[in-house]
């Protein structure tokens, strides 16, 4: 298996699952919001149609991150819901067959809606993540919970994971010697710490004991990636804090990961 076969399959596990809940919305489901602002239901399945058209060009450097996330939703706010369902499934099977035909280097380079240049593996990584973070919209909205340890669910965990360190020593500007343990509790579980070095620079390390960190985060799966994806505020989450809770509250403050 090579190395973008776990991000291409949580991809495919998630649009599965998506096409299949859009058959079963109400056309009071289709029209509720969401979590993403000024976003219906029906609003997230023309994003994700645009991100897989955009895929399909060939991942165009975009003019701006708005204009690219905007256009394709505009575009189909007087669409049905059927013309929509049935367009997001056929540029998802138009994808399938590109990447059967031109399997993606992992290696290769890449670009993100944001513009920034990365690795087609990365990149991949990342559609799996959103479209997963957007799985979990709709089924919020419309009541329909499920697949929160879904492969999607551990691509994101580990986006989440490699985005931490930067977060707790640069955004948070945690001190020298400061360290932050997360404990994520539920479907997805995990037991990290960030220790901050001389430098000022952060690094993962095994779960420390309570007297080694300075604040200690232990907060839900599902509210964790909510917070991290700036669905909700920090006050609204599950989590509980020991410790320094001002650092702790900085690293909580600065923990969306999410455009």
């Amino acid at each position: 298996m090579s190395s973008t076969q776990p991000a291409i399959a949580a991809w495919r596990h998630s649009l599965d699952a998506v096409l299949d809940l859009g058959d079963q919305l109400t056309d009071e489901q289709w029209a509720g919001g969401t979590e993403c602002p000024e976003w219906s239901v029906g609003d997230v399945y023309a994003h994700l149609i645009g991100t897989e058209l955009w895929m399909i060009a060939g991942h165009p450097r975009p003019e701006s991150y708005q204009t690219w996330s905007r256009r394709p939703v505009v575009a189909r706010r007087d669409m049905p819901r059927e013309e929509i369902l049935d367009e997001l499934r056929d540029v998802y099977a138009q994808r399938r067959a590109q990447l059967r035909a031109y399997p993606p280097d992992p290696g290769g380079p890449a670009v993100t809606a944001q513009g920034q240049s990365i690795t087609m593996g990365f990149l991949l990584a990342v559609r799996a993540f959103d479209t997963w973070v957007h799985e979990q919209d709709i089924r919020r909205a419309t009541g329909h919970r499920g697949n929160l340890d879904s492969p999607g669910a551990f691509v994101a965990r580990d986006l989440f994971l490699g985005s931490l360190p930067r977060i707790v020593a640069r955004d948070a500007k945690a001190e020298p010697g400061q360290v932050l343990r997360l404990t994520v509790t539920g479907p997805v579980e995990f037991d990290e710490a960030v220790v901050v070095d001389a430098a000022r620079r952060g690094y993962l390390e095994a779960p420390v004991s309570a007297g080694q960190s300075t604040a200690h985060v232990t907060v839900g799966w599902e509210s964790f990636a909510r917070l991290a994806c700036g669905r909700i505020e920090p006050r609204d989450a599950d989590g509980t804090v020991t410790g320094d809770e001002r650092f702790a509250a900085r690293v909580l403050n600065h923990l969306v990961i999410t455009p």
